[in-house]
């Protein structure tokens, strides 16, 4: 099931939200608008494709405090920052902590516009390496703790692959091994220890 990706707009003027819900509305966005920070948290729109336009100075939860909170949680859709020329060097902290732009007032909607464009083709990215991340994870996730286990002696080659070094180290079988090894991957679809490697990495498993 795809996912229309979202303009999810946070700012606390409402002349402000109106005047950006009807220009994006004019370029066929779907926008979502919030008058705060918590509102939005509070609201269940965190897990959509997209990106977030949000005004930097709002009262209560700013929009760096907002970009921490959802980077707590793991919320890793791109976030727009809307700023007054004053807040500049606080959107330049929001950039290092991973925003994607920031607009500074006034910008023109073909800035705004295009800025959005690109926010949606990095969220569409970044959702696609998740999705293949996620394939690959459940993967492993098949294998048995002792399959987990000699697994990870096979990936991390501190064992040069060898079944017969594996099974002195875990005190079983070189046969055990070898039946544990040919199950593993066969539930991970690797075709050699070499694309398990590759599969692992993947799936984000440290070697």
């Amino acid at each position: 099931m795809s996912i229309t990706p979202t303009v999810y707009l946070i700012d606390d003027d409402e002349s402000v939200r109106k005047l950006i819900e009807t220009s994006l509305g004019m370029h066929d966005f779907t926008v979502r608008a919030f008058s705060s920070a918590e509102t939005f948290l509070d609201s269940g729109w965190l897990d959509l494709a997209g990106c977030i336009l949000l005004d930097y100075k709002m009262p209560g939860m700013n929009g760096l405090q907002l970009q921490q909170s959802l980077l707590e949680r793991n919320v890793t859709i791109p976030i727009i920052f809307i700023t007054a020329h004053a807040d500049v060097p606080k959107s330049v902290e929001a950039l290092k902590a991973g925003a994607f732009d920031f607009l500074e007032k006034p910008f023109s909607q073909e800035a705004l516009v295009a800025t959005i464009r690109q926010a949606f083709a990095r969220d569409e990215e970044q959702r696609s390496n998740q999705n293949v991340q996620q394939d690959y994870r459940r993967r492993f996730e098949k294998l048995t703790e002792r399959e987990f286990e000699i697994m990870q002696m096979l990936i991390s080659g501190s064992a040069n692959h060898s079944s017969k070094t594996i099974a002195k180290e875990l005190n079983i079988s070189p046969r055990t091994i070898e039946h544990h090894r040919m199950r593993i991957l066969e539930k991970t679809e690797a075709h050699s220890v070499a694309e398990l490697v590759k599969f692992a990495a993947i799936a984000g498993y440290k070697m």
